[in-house]
């Protein structure tokens, strides 16, 4: 049954007139009388009836009434409901969470602020599953290239990964480090999955280096702090302490330029049979804008 049939229907009910109730919809008049002739046709019985330019209900028209205004009070129902629900979850890796996530987050926010946001903190290599089992919605990582067959990735951008250092630490001022100096001083790394750690270590191995840990945690904050500290040189994306390095607080160690070739890349993913609802597009649209 059409639902526009029935509030032309009730507000004909009320006005008893073909002219007032086609401005008030904003229909022409042929309009009014086709949808009211429709809704005869398909109820089998007659709703008015038209002496003259007297318009009134008949019994048929009465009893319709209370039913018509049902039908249009849970059509408007529903349609909040589904206005009201917008519901985002998110996965996210540490390091995006704590350094890139929250301005796409206030953006979104301001724009949308029905939608509800739930983030969940990711391991580095549990996302995919999360993906395919519809636990979340999107993952956003700092990873290696991602290829997988049921994942697409929707933005990409590649990060820098450096050894960071205080403005203090002995090394910081020095334009170029032998690697007895990079041998002899302790690392704080991340987790030995963690895709740059493994390609930072390769380089190392590769030129007889075994580094030596002062501390190894999943926290890229914990690393930031710490060598902020001078506990020793950080191995960490350069977004995490990029304010940092502006007001001098930490230096790059300009050791092996070979790290700015190691392939990180964050990265925005969803699973291929994702449908892309109104809410999830439009939250990408707003990401891509932090992606340039």
């Amino acid at each position: 049954m059409n639902l526009k049939h029935l509030t032309t229907f009730l507000t004909l009910c009320k006005e008893k007139n073909f002219t007032r109730t086609a401005a008030i919809l904003g229909l022409a008049q042929s309009g009014v009388t086709t949808h009211i002739k429709l809704l005869e046709e398909e109820l089998g019985v007659r709703l008015f009836d038209r002496i003259g330019k007297t318009v009134s209900l008949t019994p048929e028209g009465q009893t319709l009434i209370p039913h018509a205004r049902k039908m249009l009070a849970l059509s408007e129902e529903i349609s909040r409901l589904y206005q009201q629900s917008g519901r985002l979850t998110i996965g996210v890796t540490e390091s995006v969470a704590n350094y890139l996530f929250g301005d796409i987050l206030k953006e979104y926010s301001v724009l949308y602020p029905d939608t509800e946001i739930f983030l969940k903190t990711l391991g580095n290599k549990d996302y995919c599953q999360m993906l395919s089992c519809g636990e979340i919605d999107l993952a956003v990582v700092l990873d290696v290239p991602i290829r997988h067959t049921s994942i697409r990735v929707l933005q990409k951008r590649k990060e820098t990964i450096i050894l960071a250092a205080s403005s203090t630490h002995e090394l910081a001022a020095k334009s170029h480090i032998t690697i007895r100096e990079l041998a002899s001083c302790p690392f704080l790394l991340p987790p030995p999955d963690c895709p740059y750690r493994i390609s930072f270590e390769q380089k190392l191995h590769a030129e007889g280096i075994r580094p030596k840990i002062a501390l190894e945690t999943d926290s890229v904050s914990m690393i930031k702090k710490s060598s902020l500290c001078g506990i020793g040189l950080g191995l960490l994306p350069e977004f995490a302490i990029r304010k940092e390095l502006i007001y001098h607080m930490a230096e790059k160690i300009n050791y092996i330029s070979e790290l700015n070739g190691i392939s990180v890349y964050t990265q925005i993913l969803m699973h291929q049979d994702k449908w892309i609802s109104p809410d999830l597009e439009q939250f990408l649209a707003v990401a891509a804008r932090h992606f340039i």
